[in-house]
């Protein structure tokens, strides 16, 4: 069993502190360091838009500096996280940006704007007109923030919404594509979900984890989803799925840290705009460097 020296246990730190996005020195400083919220809640507002979304690179992938949905989910993420107060200005700020974003018609969200050609951005990253079509990400995940914030919410698109969503989860296949899984299962991180949401989108999300996670060490090496990106700790929900397979996940995430301490992405943009992919390169290292950090820790592989 492999663990992380101290030597590169700070080598990582030091990468966050000094040459990560400033989000990802007070994240980092939060989780392991004595940190506060309201220095990475300062942060975070540096993304936020006078509308109350979340755009500037939050999403690294899209360099648009206006609001998109899908920035505004990386917010929202962090904003759990942190237990931020509903009262928060970020939270009611940005509540108000998802209320008026969405299409009650659809049930849904437009994940980017058209104004996504209008700054460098990764090649999947396209507005192709039909963003309605998407039924799992990004309202999935989204209806778990209308639970968390419910009061800045009417009530009756969280019912509408909990309907729709549940009726297409359990009547999909247990094929799913691995960022949609992952948008279900922040859904069901959700702590105020009501038992008889939870209960079949936990059966439903067994089925397809176990079809959707790759166990072969082999497939580890190119992008994918791995047992650790969803398993997080030795409490997640799902750790008993994959017992053998975490342990020689951790050995390989410790093997793949780059010499100047963090991990690297296994995507590019291709030969799209290479100053702004240089940029966002880097912002994704930092981005997996703290989440492999938690992860490491949260496993006792640190040495």
């Amino acid at each position: 069993m492999k663990t992380l020296s101290t030597k590169r246990w700070q080598a990582a730190v030091s990468f966050l502190k000094n040459d990560a996005r400033p989000l990802e020195g007070a994240l980092v400083a939060y989780f392991f360091e004595g940190g506060t919220a309201e220095r990475v809640w300062t942060e975070l507002a540096h993304f936020q838009n006078p509308d109350g979304g979340f755009g500037h690179g939050l999403e690294a992938d899209i360099r648009l500096l206006g609001s998109s949905v899908i920035a505004t989910t990386v917010a929202f993420q962090w904003l759990r996280e942190l237990q931020t107060p509903a009262d928060h200005p970020l939270v009611v700020a940005g509540c108000r940006y998802l209320r008026e974003q969405y299409a009650a018609d659809h049930l849904n969200w437009s994940i980017i704007p058209p104004s996504i050609d209008d700054a460098p951005h990764a090649p999947w990253w396209q507005f192709d007109g039909d963003l309605m079509g998407r039924q799992i990400n990004p309202r999935v995940e989204i209806l778990g923030y209308v639970y968390d914030y419910a009061a800045h919410f009417p009530s009756g698109m969280r019912e509408q919404l909990t309907d729709s969503v549940v009726t297409h989860l359990v009547s999909q296949s247990n094929e799913m594509e691995m960022h949609d899984l992952l948008c279900c299962l922040r859904l069901l991180e959700t702590r105020s979900l009501p038992a008889v949401v939870r209960e079949p989108l936990r059966e439903k999300l067994t089925a397809v984890i176990n079809h959707t996670v790759e166990r072969n060490p082999d497939s580890w090496r190119v992008y994918g989803l791995p047992p650790l990106g969803v398993i997080k700790s030795p409490e997640s929900l799902f750790a008993g799925l994959f017992t053998a397979e975490i342990e020689a996940n951790l050995d390989f995430l410790i093997e793949q840290q780059g010499v100047d301490g963090t991990w690297s992405p296994a995507w590019s943009w291709g030969d799209l705009w290479p100053e702004a992919w240089a940029q966002a390169e880097r912002e994704w290292r930092g981005a997996l460097t703290l989440d492999n950090l938690r992860v490491l820790k949260a496993f006792g592989r640190v040495g």
